[in-house]
């Protein structure tokens, strides 16, 4: 599992690795990730002054199961149905373009703020060749490898981790004809002896937003941990972990909305011990300078910070875990809540194993079709359908290094 530039092998970390990066980067060299035979073909992006190597698109399936650029196909999440529509990714510059069915600059009327992905819809369908902002939620969180787990990295998550995973997978990445991180606001993992600094970064990124002389107001993205609302004279008033003193707030019409959305979801979230209500809006900036929610979409992520949608799906993850099992968990991204996906793939048996999950073992057409889903899938399959327990796993493969850290993706 090491990289190589030509026949010599990468250190990506030393002043060395950099260098060569660099050349290769100036020359579109390609890099060879040798953790299989045909070594898999990888590009060089510049991100925030470094060097980094990335998998050629919809490439990850062909690394092994153990390398950290390994990805399982598109199809046994949401993945497929947005890659190379929704999602344009360029190895010729290292960007990503991302087409987004919401708006990032503010016009007239806020438009009503959108159910949750996979959920009926009240207004216009959304196209799947643009990314809702529950999508986009679920596609940052894909990139920064959250969803991605391994043994070694119990007990090494916590915000801090995911705030840099998050800002990582930001970089490079374009909307609407501009670079997202300019306008994403993810709150860093507050400490208050750096308050003061903390502080700065954040309102010369609310700077950048605010509404000119003329023209539409740019909005920005906020990703945060929902902590709690509360009514105001004119709405409500958000506060989200990490950022005391930063109240976000909203107009009547969207805090009522997000009431009747999100209910359901923050009573999971309550239920299922040390998880966490991760939210992702569409803001601006008033004229006062505070900062305003528009359009908001949510996701629930467990103590480990891996998400998942319903209480079988959290047992499974609680099961993979406690037995160190190395897996990525399958997101649906713009796909419907009763679309069948795999929930999880597993990572440390000699081939990948597709984990199917139901969420009702009562509604027969769902179990058949998440059947269904099943057999068509390119790799074996492990299921779940029924009350009965949880079926053993298939055994892992002997001594498999996973979860190794050099800077590739």
């Amino acid at each position: 599992m090491t990289l190589h530039l030509g026949n010599i092998e990468l250190n990506v970390e030393s002043a060395e690795g950099q260098d060569a990066l660099a050349r290769a980067h100036r020359k579109r060299d390609r890099v060879d990730c040798r953790c299989r035979v045909p070594y898999p073909k990888m590009y060089v992006a510049a991100v925030n002054g470094r060097f980094i190597v990335k998998r050629m698109p919809e490439t990850g399936h062909e690394h092994a199961p153990d390398c950290t650029s390994y990805l399982p196909p598109g199809e046994l999440s949401g993945l497929a149905q947005v890659q190379g529509s929704a999602i344009t990714e360029s190895p010729e510059d290292g960007t990503t373009t991302i087409r987004l069915g919401f708006p990032l600059k503010k016009i007239g009327k806020p438009r009503a703020m959108p159910e949750l992905t996979g959920q009926p819809a009240t207004e216009v369908k959304q196209s799947p060749y643009k990314l809702t902002i529950t999508s986009l939620l679920h596609y940052l969180w894909h990139e920064a490898d959250l969803g991605k787990w391994y043994p070694a990295m119990n007990g090494k998550r916590f915000w801090g981790v995911v705030h840099s995973a998050l800002e990582r997978a930001a970089a490079g990445k374009v909307v609407k004809g501009q670079d997202l991180a300019r306008i994403l606001y993810v709150p860093e993992y507050f400490r208050v002896d750096h308050k003061d600094e903390i502080a700065a970064r954040r309102n010369a990124l609310f700077a950048h937003l605010r509404p000119g002389k003329g023209g539409p107001a740019p909005l920005g993205l906020l990703i945060a941990e929902y902590k709690t609302h509360e009514p105001t004279s004119l709405g409500a008033k958000f506060v989200f972990k990490h950022a005391p003193g930063c109240p976000f707030f909203a107009d009547e019409d969207i805090a009522r909305r997000f009431n009747t959305v999100f209910a359901e979801r923050l009573h999971l979230s309550e239920f299922v011990e040390g998880s966490h209500p991760i939210m992702i809006a569409s803001f601006s900036i008033s004229k006062s300078r505070y900062p305003v929610l528009l359009e908001m979409g949510m996701m629930l992520v467990t103590s480990n910070w891996i998400p998942f949608e319903h209480t079988r799906d959290v047992d499974l993850i609680t099961r993979l875990t406690d037995q160190k099992r190395a897996f990525q968990k399958s997101l649906r991204f713009n796909l419907k809540s009763d679309a069948p996906i795999a929930s999880a793939v597993l990572l440390d048996t000699v081939d990948p194993v597709a984990l199917y999950v139901a969420e009702d073992p009562d509604s027969a057409e769902a179990v058949a079709a998440l059947v269904g889903t099943a057999s068509e899938s390119r790799y074996s399959s492990w299921l779940w359908t029924s009350h009965d327990p949880m079926p053993a796993f298939p055994s892992r493969t002997p001594n498999r290094k996973t979860g190794d850290n050099h800077e590739q993706r």
